[in-house]
């Protein structure tokens, strides 16, 4: 264990999760108070009916905490985060890992406990072996199911470390630091509470990483090992936009990092966004969209139409998708909502599309490469969102478009699926890019022609720009969103699409980092499209930039 001096200052180095700056007080948070599994033989056939029966009572009741804590997650952060236990559930309740939790009671004779164990152990360490990312931090969540099914039958609550002692702020303002960030670890703590998570493992797309983005919580992770060289009460600043962590920060630092003058998002709500700019918002599901208009947003700037198909067993058809975009709109009001088109590939696999393995995803076959690749998809999709133009104004953005001659051939597949449909409004239509490789902004005049707006994904543009995998914590230092070469980039983008009247947006992380909006606006870029957690703070900053608010 590494001993440090209760007054020396320390960096840290990890990956950003969350973007914000902040100091408090620590508390550690344990994952696994219950490490130590009981492993036992059962002697007869009575105690193995009733280790069965103990697995279907603690089933239940995990189910049901499960829907407890995606309802409370539904109404205090969104509907996208709250299918992430919904996941959980249905994964505790697969039958294939039921029956080898059975299998192992039954046909071995072995305790409920270290079967669990066993079983799940197996299931997550052959995730966390898979090549493709996304699958690859799924085995989180069968480590959260592990970790609840155990602290069920043993009583035993995950939870602040020095619980109960006389330094522990259990009831205060504090930055959390555990060995994992889990989506189950961040809503079992009081979040309203929490002023920031460190932790050592976890990854920056994991749905632990979502739901912090989504609270607006300073999130660092991938500093190994801090949790034998850190304890409970320590003061430490989170720098979320840079992945750092600084443990006993000089004053000097703090003003320099943490300005006295920075207000909060509670302190002022504007509610108009400022002439000539918008506020607009990122979602992926109804609630979200019902979220973005009781804060007001402009309207929103990104829906990610893939989570709908995540979520099934089976392709949506155009009924289907028609109903889930109509509400959409309708929840906005008549505000304008841009639907991205299915989004797959990289880290977002679709469960029920066999897709080749392929060595380096991000790097393959997704985006526009894979609507054109899959032409019913496509126009099955269009069509449902077209039709939605005989009530209101739809915008269709399309993902990771490489060059003009890529465009005209997605325009052309989905004007020729428009004209299949009996009733549609051509006037309410726009048709969007995406820019977020390079190869585009280079081709931005010529494609600025043919669009009708442009929106800017910094978070793939970030990662192609600078050949940097962001989730990579060896080379995670390259992922800089102050390289002058990207707001080159972007002001040489906003300023092609301001020459040929067509408006440009930006959905990238970024777009809600303190400080960011106000470069953005002088590079440029006025609509930005954020979490609607930050738009009363992204609003704020564009009031400030303005002179509207002091």
């Amino acid at each position: 264990m590494v001993t440090i001096s209760s007054d020396e200052e320390r960096k840290f180095r990890g990956v950003p999760v969350n973007s914000g700056r902040v100091r408090g007080a620590v508390c550690l948070y344990s994952a696994e108070r219950h490490k130590a599994v009981p492993e036992y033989s059962l002697s007869n056939e009575k105690a193995v009916e009733l280790e069965l029966k103990r697995f279907e009572e603690t089933l239940l009741h995990c189910s049901a905490e499960l829907d407890e804590i995606a309802e409370k997650v539904r109404q205090g952060v969104g509907g996208t985060e709250a299918e992430i236990f919904v996941t959980q559930k249905h994964i505790m309740n697969d039958p294939k890992l039921v029956q080898a939790v059975i299998s192992q009671v039954v046909h071995e004779r072995r305790n409920l406990e270290s079967s669990i164990s066993e079983v799940l152990s197996k299931y997550e360490e052959r995730f966390a072996s898979l090549d493709n990312q996304y699958l690859r931090e799924r085995s989180s969540d069968i480590g959260e199911i592990r970790r609840r099914l155990l602290g069920r039958l043993s009583n035993k609550k995950t939870g602040i470390i020095c619980e109960g002692q006389a330094n522990c702020l259990n009831s205060k303002s504090r930055i959390i630091v555990a060995e994992e960030l889990t989506a189950d670890m961040i809503m079992s703590l009081d979040v309203d509470k929490v002023l920031g998570l460190v932790t050592e493992h976890g990854g920056i797309t994991s749905h632990a990483a979502i739901i912090a983005r989504s609270l607006g919580i300073p999130s660092v992770t991938g500093i190994h090992g801090i949790m034998e060289i850190i304890k409970c009460g320590d003061d430490v600043l989170v720098d979320g936009d840079n992945g750092e962590m600084y443990l006993n920060p000089s004053e000097e630092l703090v003003k320099v990092l943490i300005p006295v003058e920075q207000v909060t998002i509670g302190d002022i709500c504007i509610l108009g966004t400022p002439d000539g700019m918008s506020v607009l918002a990122n979602g992926s599901s109804l609630d979200d969209a019902r979220q973005a208009s009781a804060v007001g947003a402009d309207g929103i700037g990104l829906f990610r139409t893939e989570i709908l198909f995540m979520r099934e067993d089976e392709l949506p058809g155009e009924d289907d998708q028609y109903a889930v975009y109509s509400q959409v709109c309708s929840a906005m009001q008549g505000k304008p909502v841009t639907f991205r088109l299915l989004d797959i590939g990289g880290d977002k696999p679709l469960p029920f599309l066999r897709m080749r393995k392929e060595a380096n995803p991000y790097l393959g076959w997704r985006g526009a490469r894979f609507l054109l690749g899959n032409q019913d998809m496509l126009k099955t999709q269009v069509r449902a969102l077209a039709r939605l133009s005989t009530d209101y104004k739809v915008k269709i953005l399309v993902p990771m478009i490489i060059d003009v001659s890529q465009w005209i051939e997605v325009k052309r597949s989905a004007v020729d699926a428009i004209e299949t449909l009996n009733a549609y409004n051509r006037d309410n239509i726009e048709f969007g890019a995406m820019f977020e490789v390079p190869s585009a902004f280079l081709q931005a005049e010529e494609i600025f022609r043919q669009v009708d707006f442009g929106s800017v994904g910094s978070n793939d543009l970030i990662q192609y720009l600078f050949a940097i995998d962001r989730s990579n914590e060896l080379v995670s230092q390259d992922y800089n969103p102050e390289h002058p070469v990207l707001w080159k980039l972007l002001s040489s983008l906003s300023s092609t699409a301001a020459s040929l009247g067509k408006p440009v947006s930006i959905c990238g992380e970024i777009a809600g980092r303190e400080g960011y909006p106000t470069r953005l606006l002088d590079s440029g870029i006025h609509q930005l499209s954020v979490s609607p957690r930050l738009i009363p703070r992204v609003r704020n900053e564009m009031a400030r930039y303005t002179g509207v608010l002091v």
